[in-house]
């Protein structure tokens, strides 16, 4: 395969409910990443996280602290020799129609226009909200559930992919996936 997109908060990270990680003390890596990449590492040419990060645009947190998170955790994946490519990050609101959050593809887009290789028909994107499924989609990208089944969701999220795992661990196990034996 050629790119696998990762969602950041609730696929890399805990994901704080009803919160935000605004700081690097509050950024947890979920039990089992590490080793989820080194397993896939091999596999990707590239891989790219792309996170909706509205915190700071609410005023919550600032860039610097959203930059400051990513390079530790850029050290954390490097220091266990499993490479982040990229991480792109939207800062915006929901609903302000900047074409770059979670579903609109401008994250992809520039992950594109940084890494011409990158071909969405043959890449994965991992996530676990419905946003990350319609980014997935709409870009022409292999959508991937990873995650709870949210009953608000699910119904959606079901209809935009068959493939669900409980997490990226468990993803890695099983990829490459065969679409009529998934998990």
């Amino acid at each position: 395969m050629n790119t696998l997109f990762l969602d950041r908060d609730g696929i890399i990270n805990v994901q704080i409910v009803g919160g935000y990680v605004r700081k690097p003390e509050e950024f947890e890596l979920i039990p089992g990443v590490l080793t989820a990449m080194q397993w896939l590492r091999p596999k990707f040419r590239h891989i790219i996280v792309v996170t909706n990060q509205q915190c700071v645009a609410k005023r919550i947190c600032k860039m610097a602290d959203i930059e400051e998170i990513h390079r530790q955790m850029r050290v954390t994946f490097e220091e266990n020799l499993t490479p982040l490519d990229a991480i792109y990050c939207c800062p915006h609101l929901a609903g302000a129609g900047c074409g770059c959050r979670k579903p609109d593809i401008g994250m992809a887009l520039q992950a594109k226009a940084d890494f011409p290789d990158i071909d969405f028909a043959d890449s994965v994107m991992v996530g676990d909200s419905l946003s990350d499924m319609q980014f997935a989609v709409n870009a022409g990208i292999t959508p991937v559930h990873v995650g709870a089944k949210h009953p608000g969701e699910y119904e959606e999220i079901a209809k935009l992919t068959s493939l669900h795992y409980r997490n990226l661990l468990d993803f890695a196990k099983n990829y490459p996936f065969n679409v009529d034996n998934q998990s």
